[in-house]
């Protein structure tokens, strides 16, 4: 079995306790996901076909469960943050050119960037339309924030391409702002409709974090270990695309002196669109230096820190919450 496979049967097991609330959601999902022209609908139905893991609404879901089902207003967000999290792949796909995603063809490669783009924004105007229609102002009022740090991190990361320099202080920025801060309002906006958890959501909304800064690192260590049929997307994409991530940055610090003056006097002066070229030898670089050893060590300390965070507070579902973090994010590179 692969570490994805391993991954996903995880996943599924901690979503069968949940289980009635993700149907509910993947109706609504559904039901919403719907276009009022031809285009948008086609668009629409495209993405319905691809296979999301449902992972931020299996978050938020938790939070929000008591002791019986979840109100419809909590499906609501899970919805809503779901479609937020879908603009910001088409987003992605458009900035990148990608040609795929989960393993089928990208709205950007079917349609055309415009499309993509477009779509994209029409995705985040759904969510808060939806979101807002429901009463769920303190939700809307957090999702504005968290899309506001997500630009800003797509703006950082353009500002650090191709940057061999970038600190780890940089990169761990960005991550925090485009990746952990939808999982942490997931987190939040769960607890906050839970009447057991609305008092501790600051508590969850560092277990979000927290988790969503293990989540992103390991998927940069996917780029250098995964299996990319399983992935949906080729590996080395970030290093093609100039996103320098934490196992280089790593391995370039750790790496003797001759050996990273030798990898970077190699790359420095590839163009963009020759370094697909040099990426076995950056893998290579970057496994001998130990680059992903220290990754999968910065993660595992966030993975304890998002535990450490709902510790004291978990109860019932929420003791299931933890799972996502020992057995789903911190240990799906085992």
């Amino acid at each position: 079995m692969s570490i994805l496979d391993s991954d996903r049967t995880r996943l599924w097991r901690l979503q069968r306790i949940i289980a009635p609330e993700l149907e509910r959601f993947d109706r609504a999902y559904a039901e919403l996901l719907r276009g009022e022209t031809p285009l948008i609908d086609a668009v629409c139905r495209h993405i319905l076909q691809g296979k999301s893991k449902r992972f931020r609404p299996t978050l938020l879901l938790l939070a929000a469960k008591a002791d019986g089902p979840v109100p419809d207003h909590a499906i609501t967000a899970a919805v809503g943050v779901e479609l937020i999290h879908t603009a910001t792949l088409l987003h992605d796909d458009f900035i990148d050119e990608a040609d795929t995603r989960r393993g089928r063809p990208s709205v950007n490669h079917a349609w055309g960037p415009s499309t993509a783009l477009v779509m994209g924004d029409y995705l985040y105007s759904k969510a808060l339309a939806a979101l807002s229609g429901a009463g769920l102002f303190d939700a809307v009022a957090l999702l504005a924030g968290t899309t506001l740090k997500m630009s800003q991190a797509e703006m950082m990361q353009i500002e650090t391409q191709g940057d061999l320099d970038i600190p780890e202080e940089t990169y761990l920025e960005i991550i925090e702002r485009k990746t952990a801060s939808l999982i942490e309002s997931a987190c939040r906006i769960g607890a906050s409709l839970n009447p057991a958890a609305a008092d501790h959501q600051e508590a969850f909304g560092a277990f979000g974090h927290h988790t969503g800064m293990v989540f992103q690192i390991t998927d940069d260590i996917f780029d250098y270990l995964g299996d990319e049929r399983r992935l949906g997307k080729p590996t080395g994409q970030d290093w093609e695309e100039g996103r320098i991530t934490l196992p280089l940055i790593a391995a370039l610090r750790q790496a003797p002196a001759a050996a990273r003056e030798e990898l970077l006097a190699a790359v420095r002066v590839l163009e963009p669109g020759e370094r697909h070229t040099a990426w076995p030898r950056v893998k290579a670089f970057v496994l001998e230096h130990d680059g992903v050893t220290y990754a999968r060590e910065v993660a595992r300390r966030h993975g304890e820190r998002a535990k450490a965070a709902i510790a004291g507070l978990a109860e019932g579902p929420q003791l299931d919450l933890l799972a996502v973090s020992v057995e789903y994010v911190l240990k799906r590179l085992n």
